[in-house]
């Protein structure tokens, strides 16, 4: 490779480099212009990966432990309906705790995934693109599309993370997302506080 190809491509990886810098200020003023004081923002594209993400943090917690003690349950029900003596009416309800215990528990991430596909992130399924904004008083999540989503802190239920991301749900099926690959570690264990505090 020549000198003058080699100074080309350093040219152009820090003008890109600079291109990136100055659209993502441009977000943030944006974002100050349109919301005021942002403590955190994040844009991402909610693919395949960011979706099982957030779906092992809607769906963890204490629901998995339910399908856990129905399939206990109704195994429970269905010895001791054999060994006391057969109850037909016993031994329906014993059946369809055990099979929709066992069902749940076996396909749990299909479960979650599905749950996750009746909030705002599974809105639509063609405008995948989404940016979080995070003030002192709400969080606001654009898209899809133009919809703009204003979520009060104050309405703030429950905040789940790992390390692959944070997740607050607002209830009737109203949750934001921030993924760990677009922040770095302490911006979202910032966030995770923040939030955390705002959910108390």
């Amino acid at each position: 490779m020549s000198k003058k190809s080699k100074n080309r491509s350093k040219q152009a990886a820090h003008i890109s480099a600079k291109q990136r810098q100055e659209q993502n200020l441009t977000v943030a003023e944006q974002d100050a212009e349109k919301y005021g004081d942002v403590l955190f923002s994040v844009t991402y594209f909610l693919d395949e990966k960011s979706a099982d993400n957030a779906a092992a943090l809607y769906g963890g917690g204490r629901t998995r432990d339910l399908c856990l003690v129905l399939l206990v349950v109704g195994i429970v029900m269905l010895v001791t309906n054999f060994v006391l003596g057969f109850n037909l009416a016993i031994f329906l309800i014993a059946l369809v705790l055990s099979v929709s215990g066992a069902t749940a528990s076996g396909n749990w991430k299909s479960v979650t995934m599905w749950a996750l596909m009746g909030t705002n992130l599974g809105d639509s399924k063609e405008d995948l693109n989404r940016h979080n904004v995070v003030t002192a008083e709400e969080v606001i999540v654009e898209g899809p599309g133009a919809e703009v989503l204003r979520l009060p802190l104050r309405e703030l239920r429950r905040v789940r993370h790992d390390e692959h991301g944070c997740l607050a749900m607002f209830g009737k099926a109203r949750v934001a997302y921030f993924p760990a690959s677009q922040m770095s570690v302490s911006r979202l264990r910032e966030l995770e506080q923040f939030l955390e505090k705002a959910a108390r």
